[in-house]
């Protein structure tokens, strides 16, 4: 390959002892088939494997449920007791590997925005969502706040998830504490108003992030990476109000001065890795920018943080690669995360470094094709390329 036109971006980035060959990164997408028992399907083992054919540093599979406790059937989940749901994650990782990327794969847990949870061991359907603190969601539905005991359970869960997750062959784990998920909900004052070790000043509402990942280094080892999908700002107003580009505001969540220190106490934790953003499900178009968004529009922010930590930084949300590369070039950046653009055009990444980008097919950010899971007849697209690779794998 030809690699010339951007030669930081094309180059490798090492954490410990892994290896990537190259600072593109594919950014977690859902699977698009999970079984029955919440295992990923033939059709998503090849949606993965593409992206890592295509050319992508690392490929992460999306929100993998970590809690037992979740109801979550939409969801992926490794269990050791769902015959075949270990060997399917395997049949993923290995995929992503043959390829030439990372596996890497996303824990998630919702809190207080999942859309049921579970009350008891014995499975009774509760009333309420789980989050830090006792409240109401926006929608009317009552929140309970998570008991210490419930915390330290969780946390073991991502330890023993983590266990499982290098079994089955990934090679790195993303937990997602953004966009107003759990760990964000614990993060930020806005949801969190606890008044025990785990809410109040700084360090009691990072301490449930930070017992996580001393968790999963417990079981896996130091030199296994963990990443943080990290949102800089919440670019929040209150509930289901969003800040726009440029308006003055008053953040109701994280803001930069809380973010400058964070990702340096975030460091000092474990994590080997920052995948930033911002915004909040609040604030969804930040995370997600369509088309009327700004290009690069999390770039500036992240490129500040960047400054007060050591660890690799990666920056998410209408990425645009030259600009990506000259971030890389000034040290402002270490990598970029792409997600969408590899729904647009699974090859782009090796049509970069072969410098052939009139050949890539462009995302139009117009968010049909993805959340709305739409299906364009007559145009190419990803499920002929999944089922084909997967007959061929099987033959």
């Amino acid at each position: 390959m030809k690699a010339q036109k951007y030669p930081l971006l094309t180059s490798p980035i090492t954490l410990g002892r892994t290896t990537f060959r190259n600072r593109m990164f594919s950014a977690p997408m859902g699977a698009t088939d999970i079984t029955a028992d919440c295992s990923p399907g033939p059709r998503t083992q090849g949606f993965y494997e593409l992206r890592s054919k295509g050319g992508a540093a690392a490929v992460t599979v999306s929100e993998l449920v970590v809690h037992p406790d979740t109801d979550a059937s939409h969801m992926l989940h490794l269990n050791l007791e769902v015959v075949g749901n270990l060997a399917a994650h395997t049949f993923v990782a290995d995929g992503i590997r043959r390829h030439g990327a990372v596996p890497s794969i996303e824990f998630s847990h919702s809190g207080q925005y999942a859309g049921t949870y579970m009350a008891d061991k014995n499975k009774k359907a509760s009333l309420c969502q789980w989050g830090p603190s006792d409240g109401v969601r926006p929608d009317g539905k009552p929140v309970r706040g998570l008991s210490k005991e419930q915390i330290a359970d969780i946390v073991k869960a991502y330890g023993e998830t983590a266990t499982l997750a290098k079994r089955a062959g990934y090679e790195m784990i993303m937990i997602h504490a953004g966009h107003g998920w759990l760990l964000n909900q614990f993060l930020s004052p806005f949801f969190n108003h606890r008044t025990d070790e785990y809410g109040g000043r700084f360090e009691n509402r990072y301490r449930f992030a930070v017992e996580i990942v001393q968790a999963i280094k417990e079981a896996c080892g130091k030199d296994f990476p963990v990443s943080l999908r990290y949102s800089v700002l919440s670019k929040t107003k209150g509930f289901r109000r969003g800040a726009l580009p440029e308006e003055e505001y008053e953040e109701a969540g994280r803001d930069m001065e809380e973010s400058e220190r964070a990702v340096k106490y975030l460091q000092d934790a474990g994590y080997d890795m920052l995948n930033c953003d911002n915004g909040t499900y609040d604030a969804w178009y930040w995370a997600h920018p369509p088309i009327y968004m700004p290009e690069n529009c999390n770039l500036a922010d992240v490129e500040h943080i960047r400054s007060f930590c050591d660890i690799p930084v990666v920056c998410a949300g209408r990425m645009d690669p030259a600009i990506a590369a000259k971030a890389i070039e000034e040290g402002k950046l270490d990598g970029a995360g792409f997600a969408r653009q590899f729904l647009a055009d699974t090859e782009w990444v090796t049509k970069l470094m072969e410098e052939r980008e009139e050949d890539i097919r462009p995302c139009i950010l117009c968010h049909n094709g993805c959340f709305n899971m739409c299906h364009y007849k007559g145009v190419p697209n990803d499920q002929d390329l999944m089922d084909s690779l997967h007959l061929a794998r099987c033959a």
